[in-house]
């Protein structure tokens, strides 16, 4: 177990010294480049080494986590432009899911597509984050997103246990030279950007928002193999807290991400609830992810 989130629930056996340990994640990692034409080919297959070993390799927390406890995940780059032979504009997309306690089943807790990342990248050119220095776009914008997947992690386990790594990925906006700052601001984006994004997560206003993640995981998902009634009656109160940051700080990327990533998983879990709960699963959903109102009465009455 990873320690220090599990130690009220550890025995000594899982301190044995001889528990294997792992990094904090086991991602599959791929880069896709369907219209280059300038760059060596080899360059992407050695971009794509060094992305898997910078977010496999490295040690992200001072944590243990055991080797089935890590978060999983796919990492996507797609290459779109070729601004020169070493340097692209592309799009990165991100999923990461953590396991559910008592089971061999794991649950989602984040999905993303930032659609605009440039940068350089040389052939054979390995990616070194170091904390409070920017080396380069690409290295910072994978452990801004890093960080961002820990703090979601770590909130899961408790209340507000995400705010160190929260705090990692805005410190690393702060690093960001002046003339690149641009990306991160996305002003098309509005508060969708990744400034705002962390900016959001750290705000008191999404303090409800960060308790659901609490309940609906710990006392919600990870009891679930216990009692499936208290389970569900947990979730509901993670979805009654973040209605209520909605109203608070409406249209945060935090909450939209939370609908995305959760719809199925949630629709599987009211399906065979009371119908009271359905309804009121239908009514807090429509208002967090208004576009897809229709596809949350799938659960039925």
């Amino acid at each position: 177990m990873m320690l220090k989130k599990y130690l009220p629930i550890l025995s000594i056996a899982l301190l044995s010294v001889y528990t294997l340990k792992a990094q904090e994640f086991n991602f599959q990692v791929k880069v896709v480049n369907p219209q280059v034409k300038l760059a060596d080919p080899k360059l992407f297959q050695s971009m794509e080494t060094a992305l898997r070993e910078l977010v496999n390799n490295n040690k992200w927390t001072e944590d243990v986590f055991e080797l089935n406890e890590r978060i999983e995940g796919t990492i996507q780059l797609t290459i779109k432009d070729e601004l020169s032979t070493n340097s692209f504009k592309g799009q990165l997309s991100i999923s990461a899911s953590r396991p559910i306690y008592g089971t061999d089943q794991s649950t989602p807790i984040f999905a993303h597509l930032d659609a605009e990342i440039t940068f350089g990248y040389e052939q054979f050119q390995p990616l070194q984050f170091v904390q409070n220095s920017f080396g380069d776009n690409l290295t910072a914008t994978m452990a801004y997103y890093l960080y961002v997947i820990l703090g979601y992690d770590y909130d899961t386990f408790s209340p507000s246990g995400g705010e160190p790594y929260w705090q990692r990925a805005q410190d690393i906006y702060t690093t960001v030279p002046s003339g690149a700052k641009a990306e991160w601001q996305g002003k098309e984006l509005g508060n969708q950007n990744r400034y705002w994004f962390v900016e959001n997560l750290l705000s008191p206003r999404l303090k409800n928002f960060r308790l659901g993640m609490y309940e609906y995981h710990r006392l919600g998902l990870d009891n679930a193999y216990k009692d499936m009634n208290l389970s569900k009656n947990a979730i509901m109160q993670c979805l009654e807290h973040i209605d209520e940051a909605q109203q608070t700080y409406p249209n945060t990327r935090a909450i939209r991400t939370f609908a995305a990533t959760k719809t199925e998983e949630l629709i599987n879990i009211f399906k065979n609830a009371p119908s009271d709960q359905k309804a009121r699963f239908i009514q807090i959903m429509s208002r967090l992810d208004p576009a897809n109102s229709s596809k949350f009465n799938e659960v039925g009455f």
